[in-house]
């Protein structure tokens, strides 16, 4: 019976070493399999948190974007609307001394002069001159004394002074009014200053 038991234990100890290293060998593989899935999961996750940080990172860098180009074109306008005011101020001051030189002696003489020279410059014909109401009773005297030589006509548009001359027999116009030259001098002046935007 002695034999009978201690083969019994043999086998006995020979199972239970088996079944141990079975045990083992089942709880590394499900260890390895447990760390795989894991590191698979930990993987998915990290590369959706990747995905996820960019698209936040190009929403806020869109809306920068946006926020820096609205403070851009807000400055742009006020800058633009400054430009504006010194403009017509500036103007509005040359348009009141352009009036106030009006009623002097030396406009009447300097357009004596410059419509003297223009009938030179514009050669004969059917010769037309515009200019503003104001302006019509000088203009009337010097038509006289070139012996009714041109027309004498009310500009449709507000000259501020000088006049329009036209040969509409050889179909040329100069303009000579004040308000032709203020709008030539407003864009030399935006460069001049450094107003104008490019």
């Amino acid at each position: 019976m002695a034999k009978i038991e201690e083969k019994l234990k043999k086998f006995s100890y020979m199972v239970m070493r088996e079944a141990n290293a079975r045990k083992k060998e089942l709880i590394s593989r499900a260890e390895k399999e447990s760390t795989g899935t894991i590191a698979e999961r930990e993987l998915q996750l990290l590369k959706k948190a990747y995905e996820q940080i960019h698209e936040s990172l190009d929403i806020i860098e869109r809306d920068c974007n946006e926020e820096v180009s609205k403070a851009i074109l807000a400055g742009k306008q006020k800058l633009f609307n400054r430009r504006e005011e010194i403009i017509q101020q500036v103007f509005s001051n040359v348009v009141e001394k352009l009036i106030a030189f009006k009623n002097t002696d030396e406009y009447k003489n300097y357009m004596i002069e410059r419509i003297l020279r223009s009938l030179e410059e514009i050669g004969p014909g059917e010769i037309l001159i515009y200019a503003d109401s104001d302006d019509l009773p000088l203009i009337e005297e010097i038509r006289k004394k070139t012996e009714n030589r041109f027309q004498l006509s009310e500009s449709e548009e507000q000259l501020i002074g000088g006049f329009i001359i036209c040969n509409k027999t050889k179909g040329l116009l100069y303009n000579y009014s004040f308000a032709d030259g203020l709008n030539q001098e407003k864009a030399s002046f935006l460069e001049n200053y450094g107003l104008s935007f490019d």
